[in-house]
């Protein structure tokens, strides 16, 4: 009984990573490159930019908010992008009470320094985790996201290691091209400005819609 419970396993696992293998590479823009599962969409709306996406085992969201002049402080240092990453962390546990985010860490992407988390939802039919990564650069915030339900986390696996190993920037992007353009930017340093936490807010419900989707499906 175990070594067919053993085999079903790998067969599953197998087929969730051939199906990964078929995701195609798309550029989101000139900075930006990520593997997406066939049959995306893509919506753009005054520069900003949403593409959703249906896996075998999960969802997948990806948006693009660029700078803005009343609500984007100003990121001249390494200290101040770190500042920026906390503080985009500490609007989303605001934001989602509900969740519990864990695994958040700082790490990178080539020379770009990036920030991971995860966020558990429990709507009373199970747990749902958003694994999510910020990443600021070229005057712009990107946020890469997969979501999967709790009985799909192993399935899910293989394609939430595709999506994110597939985030590529250009090679000769460095730190600076993470800081902010003074002339674009507020002028004052990340935290305690109000514009740019009411522009995290608004990003946040922008996040947790595929969430409220799948919820009410799942009640449905």
């Amino acid at each position: 009984m175990k070594r067919i419970h053993l085999l079903l396993t790998i067969l599953l696992l197998s087929s969730a990573t051939t199906y990964a293998q078929n995701w195609k590479p798309y550029k989101i823009d000139d900075s930006v490159q990520v593997s997406l599962p066939e049959g995306f969409i893509r919506k753009d709306t005054l520069g900003q930019t949403l593409i959703n996406a249906q896996s075998s085992f999960g969802n997948v969201l990806v948006t693009k908010l660029p700078d803005n002049s009343k609500s984007t402080p100003d990121i001249e240092k390494e200290k101040h992008l770190q500042k920026y990453y906390d503080n985009f962390v500490k609007q989303i546990k605001l934001s989602a009470k509900e969740g519990v985010i864990s695994e958040e860490r700082d790490t990178t992407l080539g020379h770009l320094k990036v920030k991971d988390l995860t966020l558990a939802v429990d709507s009373g039919s199970g747990k749902q985790f958003r694994n999510i990564r910020v990443l600021h650069v070229n005057s712009a915030t990107y946020t890469f996201q997969f979501l999967y339900r709790d009985v799909h986390k192993v399935y899910a696996a293989p394609e939430l290691t595709t999506f994110f190993n597939s985030i590529k920037i250009p090679p000769e992007a460095d730190l600076a091209s993470q800081f902010t353009d003074p002339q674009n930017t507020t002028g004052k340093t990340p935290g305690g400005n109000k514009s740019l936490i009411l522009w995290i807010i608004a990003g946040i419900i922008v996040l947790l819609v595929p969430y409220l989707v799948l919820r009410r499906r799942k009640h449905a």
